[in-house]
């Protein structure tokens, strides 16, 4: 299982080969520290040479290899110079602790020598990389299955049915997807949920999909085309870069990344991260993470746009902006407004406003107004003003005509909020109907 935005550049198979021989040097090492009580003193230098190559094969085999073979060969030869750096500092570690065999310690000027040697040319490996700004299409292809949710907080995503997802990266990470199908997404509102559908294919940042690796067939079935072709014709929307990048230094040995994940930096093999997700500290193929058992995919910030039309989903720990098919969503802690064609409502906890164009209705605490365009009604208190559309006005002190009007306007009000949200027109004819007949109840 692929998932977009956390993908590794390498393959599952060298993450884990990397960790364990993380692990094996771990142990040799302890091994060495109580190789007295354990009776292997003769075996010292071997189990020391057995560690450090362990360590040099972990950090190799974390090269990333996603941005181009120039930047995997900077990438391999700034990971051995860090490996031989760790070496010379355990051997002077160790030789605190304890004896180092002297055939070992006296390796240090030559390891200083192949610290340099690599760092450099890491360094002209880095320098000669054809660099790629912005952010662009890669692979693998990944196969996204209508059933595959994404949820986060208070947004529910999903493809409406088996996609195609081309990933895209920005500095060799993974940041997101070019969905090559509709999404299909739930909001949960103050007023109930919101069922939408974008129209294929989206550029997406920051949003977690997950699938398995697309076979060819399964490519050119969904979409027609080869990997090839469809990293040659991606359409990627440059607002995923501007928006989800805050700053990056990229250099041979150091990666300093900022954006909506959170902030990375790489030194060598140390990689520090603070993000949605917690706090965690690699050093080579150990990760000391300080997330607690909270759920993993908090939501720092989602950005979708269309390739085709100008739909957007942006969704963020600060509230939830949508536009699709002339409808549009705004949503922030208790309030909302949701248009779906000219209907649409705004809700807060103190008032609610539904409009048409026909009419434009208020209910709120203190006051309600019903402006149809012909006649506006407005209910303070006791008091009832009626304004005809050539300017004629009339107010009646009638505690009971108010109480009945804002009854009125308070039921038509949660109607037409459900009009909105099914997508159906806004009826005008029961509120009309009701307001008429409470009028002429006083006349």
């Amino acid at each position: 299982m692929i998932e977009i935005g956390r993908e590794k550049s390498s393959s599952l198979i060298t993450r884990r080969l990397a960790s364990a021989f993380g692990a094996m040097a771990a142990l040799l090492l302890l091994v060495w520290l109580i190789r007295g009580p354990l009776s292997i003193s003769q075996y010292s230098t071997d189990i020391l040479a057995t560690s450090f190559t362990l360590v040099l094969l972990s950090l190799a085999f974390n090269t990333r290899t996603r941005a181009g073979a120039a930047r995997a060969v900077s990438s391999f030869l700034g990971n051995v110079a860090a490996g031989f750096i760790i070496i010379i500092i355990l051997i002077w570690f160790l030789g605190w602790v304890d004896t180092v065999p002297k055939v070992v310690s006296d390796q240090i000027a030559n390891l200083v020598i192949l610290v340099i040697a690599t760092g450099l040319l890491g360094f002209v490996a880095h320098a000669v990389a054809p660099r790629r700004h912005g952010v662009y299409a890669t692979k693998p292809a990944i196969l996204v299955p209508a059933n595959s949710d994404v949820p986060a907080e208070r947004t529910r995503l999903s493809a409406k049915a088996d996609s195609i997802a081309l990933p895209i990266a920005r500095s060799g990470r993974v940041v997101g997807c070019v969905l090559y199908g509709d999404l299909r997404a739930s909001f949960e509102t103050p007023m109930g949920p919101v069922n939408v559908t974008f129209t294929g294919p989206m550029t997406t940042f920051g949003i977690p999909f997950r699938g398995e690796r697309a076979g060819k067939d399964s490519v050119a079935r969904l979409t027609g085309k080869s990997v090839e072709q469809l990293i040659q014709g991606a359409r990627i929307d440059q607002a995923v870069s501007k928006e989800g990048s805050r700053g990056t230094i990229d250099l041979p040995f150091v990666h300093i990344d900022e954006d909506w994940f959170g902030e990375s930096v790489d030194v060598g093999p140390i990689r520090i991260r603070k993000g949605p997700d917690g706090e965690s500290v690699r050093i080579g193929s150990f990760e000391i993470d300080s997330d607690n058992d909270g759920p993993r995919h908090h939501k720092a910030s989602w950005l979708a746009r269309g390739v085709n039309d100008p739909s957007y989903l942006r969704a963020s720990e600060g509230g939830t902006s949508a536009k699709w098919n002339g409808s549009s969503l705004w949503m922030q802690g208790d309030s909302m407004k949701l248009t779906v064609g000219a209907d649409g409502f705004v809700y807060s906890p103190s008032e609610v406003k539904t409009f048409s164009p026909l009419h434009t209705l208020h209910v709120g605490k203190e006051k309600m107004t019903l402006d149809t365009r012909k006649f506006t009604l407005n209910v303070t208190e006791n008091l009832v003003v009626f304004r005809t559309e050539n300017g004629s006005k009339k107010s009646t002190d009638s505690p009971g005509l108010a109480r009945d009007l804002r009854s009125v306007f308070t039921e038509e009000a949660k109607k037409h909020v459900q009009d909105v949200i099914k997508g159906v027109p806004i009826d005008l004819d029961e509120m009309l109907s009701a307001t008429e007949e409470a009028l002429g109840k006083y006349a």
